[in-house]
């Protein structure tokens, strides 16, 4: 257990650490594929055959991650679940009917503002969670070249779940006004579209195409991407396909060390110094693959996918409070004691969530946290941002789905949201560290990137 962010992790965590890069195992074979091109020795290319045999049972085991994903009937399978086991708890809410009605009635010259933008923010909110957080992956799948076919097929199922379980337990009153009861369908679909995503993609057993193990290389990481109803076809050479069975019947840690001796094998077969660097990054690379999928890895960078990762946290678990009027009673009791000026149960509640997030991110989580470049030398990152993530989406959707009484109070308005505040501080949190350490430029390295390109263009003018 983490003793907390104690000075010398700072001091350690350099923008110079290095530490191999786990690598999918697209980028393993591509690069063996590129180190057999230009030799016609046999022993060379025998030596990179064990390996990559090795390298796909890896994979067929979950030892490697795969930089693709493909869409299939499961997934879909997967979605309906998610988005059933999420919706029902809130059927019987009859809460859902206020925030219905207030999504509904909320105009601007007749268009149903809220009702509009509720629709966006699931749109956004799925697309976050299945295409934002965690690793990269690629989809194979896309609508019309952009939109990735896992997204449309998310909303969908989940709208059809909601429409359905909602008009069976008669929640939209007979489609007697057909407005009101899609607006009552929004609300569940809020959750049901949530449910859905992490349906599909937790359930982390699905086959991965490999179709693309051995393919060409020379259009690029994005092109692998194909636009709906085409498939990649090329498969598994014959070699690779046939795994041997003294492969297959080894247990994971035999299976890592084969690969361990693999690569030191083919090393020694190589010839050229230059060859022999690059077979010693794609041991270290493919080792630290094999350590990150069972153990985990050290978080250091804070990044924008960080970001995306705490926003989508938040929702998960600051929904279903929105439709507890519990939370008014709550607030009620934070403003009830005050001294002076200064409502004390609110700030004590304050001062407790930033506790809890320092905690659950630096000392009792399930991931290794480092601070990494802390806000005026001592402020970690992470807990700023998880603080304010999760307090502008507590307050988007409290504002959004009526909960505050359109702000006509703001100190009760702020206290209703400080109580949702502090269980999507915890969905932050959580959402941000479990994927582990996040791919992309440390969000300092963006800031000041944008920097720098403001200054050229005032320079220019």
């Amino acid at each position: 257990m983490e003793a907390g962010p104690a000075p010398r992790d700072v001091a350690d965590t350099t923008d110079g650490d290095e530490r191999a890069t786990p690598s999918t195992v697209e980028d393993l074979f591509s690069a063996l594929r590129d180190l057999t091109e230009d030799t016609s020795d046999a022993e060379t290319h025998e030596e990179v055959r064990d390996v990559k045999q090795l390298l796909a049972e890896a994979h067929d085991r979950g030892l490697i991650d795969s930089g693709v994903r493909d869409l299939d009937v499961r997934d879909a399978a997967e979605a309906f679940v998610g988005s059933v086991i999420f919706a029902s708890p809130l059927l019987v809410e009859d809460g859902i009917f206020d925030i219905a009605e207030h999504l509904f009635e909320f105009t601007i010259a007749g268009v149903p503002v809220f009702l509009i933008a509720n629709t966006f923010f699931v749109v956004f909110m799925t697309y976050a969670l299945l295409e934002w957080t965690g690793r990269n992956k690629e989809e194979t799948r896309t609508l019309f070249g952009v939109v990735p076919i896992r997204v449309f097929m998310t909303l969908t199922v989940s709208f059809v779940v909601a429409a359905a379980l909602m008009t069976v337990w008669g929640r939209v009153g007979g489609w007697g006004s057909p407005i009101e009861a899609l607006a009552r369908i929004n609300v569940i679909w809020t959750v049901g579209s949530l449910g859905a995503a992490l349906g599909d993609i937790l359930s982390d057993g699905d086959p991965v195409p490999v179709a693309i193990l051995d393919a060409p290389a020379q259009d690029g990481p994005r092109k692998r991407t194909e636009a709906v109803g085409t498939t990649l076809t090329v498969d598994r050479p014959e070699d690779v396909r046939n795994i041997p069975e003294d492969v297959r019947s080894m247990n994971d840690g035999a299976l890592v060390e084969a690969l361990r001796e693999g690569f030191d094998d083919l090393e020694s077969v190589v010839d050229d110094t230059a060859g022999q660097l690059e077979v010693t990054r794609l041991r270290e690379e493919t080792i630290q693959a094999t350590i990150d999928d069972v153990f985990g890895d050290r978080i250091q960078k804070y990044t924008s996918r960080d970001i995306a990762e705490g926003f989508v946290g938040s929702i998960f678990f600051s929904i279903p409070f929105l439709v507890e009027d519990g939370v008014f009673d709550v607030a009620e009791f934070f403003l009830s004691f005050r001294v002076g000026v200064f409502p004390i149960y609110f700030l004590v509640n304050t001062a407790f969530v930033l506790v809890m997030i320092l905690s659950l991110v630096y000392w009792a989580g399930p991931q290794k946290v480092t601070v990494s470049r802390p806000i005026f030398g001592f402020i970690p990152r992470r807990l700023v941002g998880t603080a304010l993530v999760s307090f502008l989406t507590a307050a988007a959707l409290m504002t959004m789905w009526g909960r505050v009484g359109n702000w006509q109070d703001p100190v009760v308005a702020l206290a209703r949201i400080s109580v949702v505040w502090t269980v999507a501080s915890f969905g932050a949190a959580l959402g941000d560290i479990l994927p582990g350490e996040s791919s992309g430029a440390d969000i300092n390295d963006d800031l000041a990137a944008l920097g720098d390109l403001a200054g050229d263009e005032d320079a220019e003018r």
